[in-house]
């Protein structure tokens, strides 16, 4: 080989080359405040091991997950990921209530009650997802990586439903965030703003009568032990948020938010692609332990849908002007013929 074809082919080598040879990897902490083995888990465990493979190493990602000492509670990650505290939080949509209000849209009652719609709302390439994805950034100071789909909302009980409003007059109702507190309020009931992992011992305690939640924390947070009774709401998306360090993002390099992007992409649509299975999957798992599931029909959804109007108007006052441009957003979904039919009349009267 000649010196001229030696150097090209060093060349060569050194652009495979995982990263230069004693170099430190880049190390990402990212928290969750569930276990690695539920499917939101596994999915930021998918997104980790793509990252790092693709990357040749060059970058780590530590995962703290419920079993973690080192996890961070859901209402404490958004302050210690835009502080830099930690690089990567994943938190639920209610989290938001006071950095993003316009994020409270997600939670309203019944606007993203079927699948082709909340897939087209949570599209990354959307235009109501770009919206508040832009929010959080300019609010918080952490880029949003990619969503994850939580589930459907559902009553969790013991021995009762939630199937009206009636059902839940004088009740003391455990909800995830303001937005869906304000809900139960106008609604008649009792609402306690709590983190999910406190849920369960509420229940057992008697603290609390219902409690609201994915369906796939019948399995991952064992409520299948504390309660009997799922009323199949369906009333919003339950969607979490992987959110990273804004300084720390610009301190990458181009090609390594390159790989992270496209982990993140592929990360979001195969869960979101899954969720349906996930939810059957869970149903499933309850009916199995002996659960009642309780569908609403639409008379009850229209009584629900009566005493919780008011919160549009709400969000509305509260979210200012990207309040506004959410609700035309929205507004744009509902005409695209992707999203004009509804659930599948389950809903709807006949």
């Amino acid at each position: 080989m000649t010196s001229f074809g030696r150097c090209c082919f060093l060349l060569a080598w050194l652009a495979l080359a995982p990263f230069t040879a004693g170099a430190e990897p880049i190390k990402l902490r990212a928290t969750t405040q569930l276990p690695l083995a539920s499917p939101l888990g596994a999915n930021l465990k998918q997104f980790k091991t793509e990252v790092e493979e693709k990357s040749g190493g060059a970058i780590s990602i530590e995962i703290y997950d419920s079993n973690s000492s080192r996890m961070i509670k859901d209402n404490e990650v958004l302050g210690a990921v835009s502080s830099g505290a930690i690089e990567i939080g994943v938190l639920p949509v209610p989290q938001f209530h006071k950095a993003v209000r316009a994020m409270e849209v997600i939670e309203h009652p019944f606007f993203f009650n079927f699948e082709a719609l909340v897939r087209a709302a949570a599209d990354p390439d959307g235009e109501l997802r770009k919206l508040l994805d832009t929010a959080i950034l300019e609010s918080t100071g952490t880029r949003v990586l990619f969503w994850q789909a939580f589930g459907s909302s559902v009553f969790f009980a013991k021995g009762q439903d939630a199937k009206s409003p009636a059902s839940i007059q004088g009740k003391k109702v455990r909800v995830a965030g303001e937005n869906m507190a304000e809900v139960i309020k106008y609604c008649g009931g009792v609402p306690f703003v709590m983190l999910a992992s406190k849920q369960k011992k509420a229940l057992d305690d008697g603290e609390i009568d219902l409690t609201i939640s994915g369906i796939t924390t019948v399995k991952s947070r064992e409520l299948w032990k504390s309660t009997d009774t799922i009323t199949r709401s369906e009333h919003a998306m339950f969607e979490f948020v992987v959110i990273v360090n804004e300084k720390t993002w610009r301190s990458l390099s181009r090609e390594h938010r390159g790989i992270i992007v496209a982990a993140a992409r592929r990360a979001e649509r195969d869960l979101r692609q899954k969720s349906a299975d996930i939810d059957a999957e869970a149903y499933a798992f309850a009916r199995s332990k002996g659960m009642k599931v309780i569908e609403l029909t639409p008379d009850d959804v229209a009584e629900w849908r009566a005493c919780s109007a008011a919160i549009v108007e709400d969000f509305m006052q509260a979210a200012g002007e990207l309040g506004g441009r959410v609700m035309q957003a929205y507004a744009k979904l509902r005409m695209d013929p992707c999203c004009t039919a509804g659930p599948e009349g389950k809903f709807t009267k006949h």
